[in-house]
Order: structure tokens, then sequence, then C-alpha cells
């Protein structure tokens, strides 16, 4: 499905992160979890929902195939386009990256459409475009990578971006680039970039509260937010995985911003809820904001 601006000029991203549904029957905070997902799709008037990844939490679950499939129905039953990248929890085990890009497009009716899909080693890059309310022109591309899982060698806990990733990145910023330097555009994935750890020392909004590493960003940098900030076009990039982080921190002028914990069934101490990013074609602005559980649920 194609993206476009309001009327108005507006348009309205509602971010979903590390909902961890789990086994069926579905425990009581996977129903909590449900709930919020639909009080808050009932309340915002969102034009894409965006889903950063550990949708399903898959380890040890042993219908995860059907867990997937039902989650997924709980978001399509709204009819708002949909974009998802995964976390470290969605593939574990018996189902790979490869089934659940599958179910999903089996699944979900409202698909935001993908360009220039690029997959390496099961993990996807794709490209939405948002195009202006009045005509075809693309007034901003999300860039949605999938950041993958556990650190494949002895250099710390997570997965890093893909060095193939990172010039996927750069070919296809290199196609929309206007030469402005207007940030417009937007990138999604799971895992922190290490830049994160600068970032947490310039906090606009929200909380830095991880009781363990308090960025859980890889330890190998292979040059993912240098190239965004080259291109000069990249308003910032949204993530998950960290429950209790959910802070919008500055670093070299780009937004480092994590998505609020969305589910129950999972460790963390902050309230759940959502994030919104709210973009305006005729200011070329962007703003984002959280928007916790009992400011929308009914």
């Amino acid at each position: 499905m194609q993206l476009r601006y309001r009327e108005d000029g507006s348009f309205k991203i509602i971010q979903f992160t590390d909902t961890h549904i789990g086994n069926m029957p579905f425990h009581d905070d996977d129903h909590q979890t449900f709930k919020l997902i639909e009080d808050a799709l009932n309340y915002f008037d969102a034009d894409l929902i965006i889903h950063t990844g550990d949708i399903i939490w898959s380890e040890g679950v042993k219908d995860v195939h059907q867990v997937y499939q039902q989650t997924l129905k709980v978001f399509d039953h709204a009819k708002i386009p949909m974009a998802i990248t995964f976390g470290n929890h969605d593939s574990e085990e018996v189902i790979t990256r490869s089934d659940l890009r599958t179910i999903f497009d089996q699944e979900v009716e409202k698909k935001a459409d993908k360009k220039h899909s690029f997959i390496e080693e099961d993990r996807e890059c794709y490209c939405l475009e948002i195009l202006a309310a009045d005509s075809d022109q693309v007034e901003n591309v999300l860039y949605v990578l999938d950041s993958g899982a556990a650190s494949p060698l002895p250099i710390g806990i997570y997965d890093w971006n893909q060095p193939q990733q990172v010039e996927w990145f750069n070919r296809t910023a290199n196609l929309y680039r206007k030469g402005d330097r207007v940030k417009r555009n937007l990138v999604f994935q799971h895992i922190p970039v290490p830049e994160y750890w600068q970032a947490a020392q310039h906090i606009l909004e929200g909380v830095n509260h991880e009781t363990n590493e308090a960025i859980s960003a890889p330890y190998l940098n292979t040059g993912l937010f240098a190239n965004m900030y080259l291109d000069g076009e990249v308003w910032g990039m949204f993530v998950g995985h960290d429950h209790d982080n959910n802070f919008e921190g500055l670093h070299h002028d780009l937004h480092l911003v994590y998505g609020n914990v969305s589910g129950y069934q999972t460790y963390g101490d902050e309230e759940r809820g959502v994030r919104i990013i709210e973009l305006n074609q005729e200011f070329q602005t962007i703003k984002t904001y959280l928007v916790k559980v009992h400011e929308f649920t009914s």
C-alpha cells in the first residue's frame, strides 16, 4: 500500500516495539498487550504502523507460527498500513526470518509498499516512500533495517549492522538525495547503534534507566551512523530493544530515539506505551513524543 500525506499536509507514524508475545493459550500479560495495541490504534489516527522488533518471544514457544499469525491479526484489524523489522527474539529455535516475512505477507492485508528490498544472510533492508498529498513526489524516505540478534563473534553481546547493509544504505540514499541538507528521512531498526551511548548524554525527552548495560548496543561499529550523518538528509533513527530506555537524544544533530516498550510479558519497569512520530509536508518538520498506556486506554 502506497503511503501519502493527507490533504492537510500531515502524516502520523505509530511505533510499537518489544511486544514479546509468547505461548498459546495466551497469558494474561499477552491479552493486556493485545488490548494496548487495540486501544492505541483506535485512539491515534495513524497513517502507518511500524513495529521495531521482538514482536514475539519465540524461544521455547511450541506453536510459534500460530502465535505470530494471531499477533499480526491484532495489528491488521485496524486496517492501517504496517511495516516491521525483527529483533533478537523473533526467530529463535524453529522459525526463521524468512518464515516470518512469508507469514507477514500472507496475514497482513494493509502492507506498506517496500522499495529497494535487500536481503543478506536472511536479514532484510528496505525503504518506504511517503508521497506528497497532491503529487507522486517522494517527500520522505523511511529506511528499515534488520539489525540481527546475538553477536556472531566474541565481541559484546548483540549483533551489528553488516557492512553490506551500510553499503545498501549508501546506494539507496544516493537515489533519493535532494542535495538541500533538509533532514527529512528516518531510519528504523531494533538494536541501537553504538552512538546511542553519546546521545544518552544529551537527552531531550524520556529516560535512560536500563539496569544492566544502559545502552545494549553492539561493541563493533560498522559505520551506519557516520553514513547517516554524511548523507545530510536523515533526521534520526528509531529503535527498541532496551525496555527501560525510551529517550530521544541528540548526537551531532541527529536524533537517536527509542520507542516505548509495548509488551507486558517481558522485563522492564517503565509504563507501557507507544511512540508517535508526526511529519508535516508544508513546513518539512518532524516531531516525536511518547504516549503512555494510561493516556489512551479505554
